[in-house]
């Protein structure tokens, strides 16, 4: 089918002209070279100043940007410009590599070259022909002359380099008017979709063609929940009644990650989510915070839980295997250092501590020793002492800092280390 396609047409290489930049550069002594059209023009330095403030217009009625680069007297620049067309029911977006070159003393000349095509079915299965092309970490090249072959998206990573998609039309440069299928058409193409941000126009015809909630979202104007559906690849929201109720509702959601986070909390909160007082809030982000704040209270509570059933599951092992210890009592008069008595007191000195003494199962531990430093009732520090070599392992305060009492506390263990040895034997 690529071979039936028509050449690009004089209108389009037109177009394709305009997505460069309208630039040139000039000399201190007046000379203004223009990279839209190739044209050489010298001005008066006082008035050439003021171009530069206000901008200069060439004779091709281009107001270019100028830089000063007086020792260049070349460049050549390439975009990629595509075109959507259709061809047999399919919708085909064919990209050209384009080339303005410029040479000193002669006329810009424009270069096009078909490169590769995306071609998607009534379906929406893509199927990419490309020429053949070479690239490494620091070059790129086509070979115009060869011939197209089918190709696949090669989005991939090597070591240090990350080598993007070479058929991904996203940042391309379109050519503004375009031909869409009727089934496109039928199932809500738009111009505003094809403005949305970062979003391959590729993968948007294929979403609409495959997915029904696809089809419904955009005909009720919710477009950033289809943009939503595009990059996160989703074909289905688990949320499409919400998405009925705010038509119904004339709501508009404008930030569909945002909106279905705050559905999931509500949902797991107990919320009724199909109430419109709830799921179309005037202030959404506002809105999520408040669903998330709730989330967070029950989920601690819920942690919370888990914690004391583990603790009542281990509390009667970690008594028969440690009671022995619980009579010592280490003391210099200020400092106040004792055995962490059950599993409950590991619940609360990792949370009044805020380190891992009770996620990282210490109770568990046949041949360590926990210990609670405190002055006058406030905890300082936790204390792990090895029951095999009787040296302290680890003090650590809150957060896993140190407190100004660190060095005495250590060495406060250290002196009373025979306590523990007489209590383990």
């Amino acid at each position: 089918m690529s071979s039936h396609l028509k050449p690009i047409s004089d209108k389009e290489k037109g177009y394709a002209k305009s997505i460069f930049p309208s630039s040139g550069y000039y000399k201190q002594n007046g000379e203004v070279w223009c990279h839209c059209c190739g044209n050489i023009e010298y001005q008066i330095p006082g008035i050439l100043e003021v171009d530069l403030e206000l901008g200069y217009q060439c004779r091709c009625l281009n107001h270019l940007i100028l830089e000063h680069n007086p020792r260049k007297d070349n460049l050549t620049e390439s975009k990629y410009y595509s075109i959507i067309q259709t061809f047999n029911k399919w919708q085909v977006i064919r990209t050209f590599d384009v080339h303005r070159i410029n040479r000193k003393g002669f006329q810009t000349e424009y270069t096009y070259n078909e490169v590769y095509q995306n071609w998607v079915s009534p379906d929406g299965e893509e199927i990419i022909i490309s020429k053949r092309y070479s690239r490494g970490c620091n070059f790129f090249n086509w070979y115009y002359n060869t011939e197209f072959k089918v190709r696949k998206h090669n989005q991939s990573c090597a070591g240090y380099y990350v080598f993007e998609d070479v058929f991904d039309v996203t940042g391309n440069n379109f050519y503004p008017q375009y031909k869409i299928t009727r089934k496109l058409h039928k199932y809500g193409w738009c111009k505003a979709i094809e403005k949305l941000p970062y979003v391959s126009v590729v993968e948007c015809m294929k979403m609409l063609l495959t997915s029904r909630h696809a089809e419904t979202v955009v005909k009720q104007g919710q477009y950033d929940v289809f943009l939503w559906m595009v990059r996160s690849k989703k074909p289905e929201i688990e949320y499409m009644p919400q998405m009925n109720i705010c038509h119904r509702n004339h709501y508009v959601i404008t930030d569909a990650s945002i909106y279905f986070d705050m559905l999931s909390f509500m949902e797991q909160t107990g919320k009724d989510i199909h109430n419109p007082k709830f799921i179309c809030p005037d202030d959404l982000y506002k809105a999520h915070e408040i669903a998330l704040a709730a989330y967070t209270k029950i989920r601690k509570k819920m942690e919370e839980e888990t914690k004391h059933k583990l603790a009542e599951q281990f509390n009667k092992e970690y008594v028969k295997d440690k009671g022995k210890f619980f009579g010592v009592i280490i003391t210099d008069g200020e400092l106040s250092i004792k055995v962490l008595k059950s599993v409950f007191e590991f619940i609360d000195e990792g949370k009044s501590m805020h380190h891992c003494v009770f996620e990282n199962e210490y109770y568990k531990k046949k041949d360590s020793l926990i210990l609670s430093a405190r002055v006058n009732g406030e905890r300082m520090e936790t204390v792990e002492v090895s029951l095999k070599t009787f040296q302290v392992i680890q003090s650590r305060a809150v957060c896993n800092h140190t407190s100004a009492y660190h060095n005495r506390i250590i060495e406060l263990v250290n002196r009373n280390m025979g306590l523990i040895r007489r209590a383990a034997s």
